[in-house]
């Protein structure tokens, strides 16, 4: 897992979807992953993966699954979403 870059966090109406797709879903937990692409414009964007039993993905890829919106790569995971305090928890933390 790669570091989190500043102290960015997931907006209100993320975080809300996220809470609500984990109450309907038990078990699963939010991967967050940042562009660490240094020559690239949206250097530290987050994207977040649901990830636990019942998801495409049981545990988090070190990189983000391509998307339409863009290539996984750029994106590493630096840790996991609190759904209580909305930070992001690297992990061991």
């Amino acid at each position: 897992m790669t570091k989190l870059i500043g102290d960015t966090k997931p907006g209100p109406e993320a975080l809300a979807d996220m809470r609500k797709f984990a109450a309907a879903t038990p078990g699963t937990t939010w991967a967050a992953y940042q562009n660490h692409d240094m020559g690239h414009p949206n250097l530290g964007h987050l994207q977040f993966l649901a990830v636990g039993p019942g998801c495409t993905f049981k545990t988090p890829p070190r990189n983000s699954p391509d998307t339409p919106s863009g290539l996984g790569w750029r994106y590493l995971h630096v840790g996991t979403v609190n759904l209580e305090t909305g930070e992001i928890e690297e992990a061991g933390t």
